[in-house]
């Protein structure tokens, strides 16, 4: 990994939960320069500080994604602190179950605020400053299995996701020429804050389990690696994808234990990326 992001400057998104603090560590062991950011300043401080004592290559600026003017602020000091961007992980999300019936227009608006509009403000922060360069990147999107498959009581957060997919696919056709790639991955049930809820009862978590041909839950460290792997050189001709990463769960259509949600779940915010 060492050959892939020596001299390369990554964006982390969503670094202070588990998904990107484990892509954080493996860009890092990988040699990358890194810009960590989330709304929640001091857990990606302290990753910051852990993966470069020194301050000089890992930076965190905390952000609100969804602000338009806090996104330009982001890029302006990742350009001062680091020069520039070879690339970006879109990981940062938020989701609430709820059947769609009883989701309010407040629900809705924050679901697409923050996974929707909030990657397409990152997203288009990082292609101006990657080609501005003249040189070439790649963007990576954390969507979800639920942009393709109808997630029962997670349907804002699966439209929302849905919405991620022709954002990518339209900016791979867009940036292609100035050599920039745009990917998608779709995770599956992912051990993470996010799950705890869904994972925490015993019967539901046996039928993901049995109903996963890979026999177990993903891990970040899972998704971490491919999208290690789409932010490389060794996927340099790899554009417009979008990768399953969810143990086969959706092989067969998507499980009905997803129609299941957590008892407390009318109450609860699963952050998928500010906390997991």
């Amino acid at each position: 990994m060492a050959r892939d992001f020596t001299g390369k400057t990554c964006l982390v998104t969503g670094a202070a939960g588990e998904i990107g603090q484990a892509a954080a560590r493996l860009l890092r062991a990988g040699g990358a320069r890194l810009c960590l950011t989330d709304r929640l300043a001091d857990p990606i401080a302290a990753l910051a500080l852990d993966l470069d004592p020194s301050g000089a290559e890992v930076v965190a600026i905390a952000c609100n994604q969804s602000d338009a003017g806090d996104v330009d602020r982001l890029f302006a000091a990742l350009a001062q602190r680091l020069g520039g961007l070879d690339g970006a992980f879109i990981n940062a999300g938020i989701g609430r179950y709820g059947a769609l019936l009883e989701v309010t227009a407040a629900d809705w608006q924050r679901h697409v605020d923050v996974n929707l509009t909030g990657s397409f403000l990152v997203a288009q922060g990082a292609a101006r400053l990657i080609a501005g360069q003249g040189r070439s990147g790649a963007l990576v999107f954390n969507a979800s299995t639920a942009a393709a498959h109808a997630a029962e009581l997670f349907g804002a957060y699966g439209a929302s996701k849905a919405g991620l997919r022709m954002l990518s696919r339209t900016l791979a056709g867009e940036l292609g020429h100035h050599g920039i790639r745009s990917n998608l991955i779709m995770p599956g049930v992912i051990t993470t804050r996010m799950t705890s809820g869904l994972l925490a009862d015993p019967g539901i978590s046996g039928d993901i389990v049995a109903e996963t041909p890979l026999g177990r839950l993903g891990r970040p460290e899972d998704v971490a690696e491919l999208a290690a792997f789409l932010l490389s050189d060794r996927s340099s001709f790899i554009t417009g994808a979008e990768i399953l990463i969810d143990g086969g769960q959706t092989l067969h259509g998507y499980p009905r234990w997803f129609s299941r949600a957590p008892a407390d779940a009318a109450n609860q915010w699963s952050l998928h990326a500010k906390r997991g």
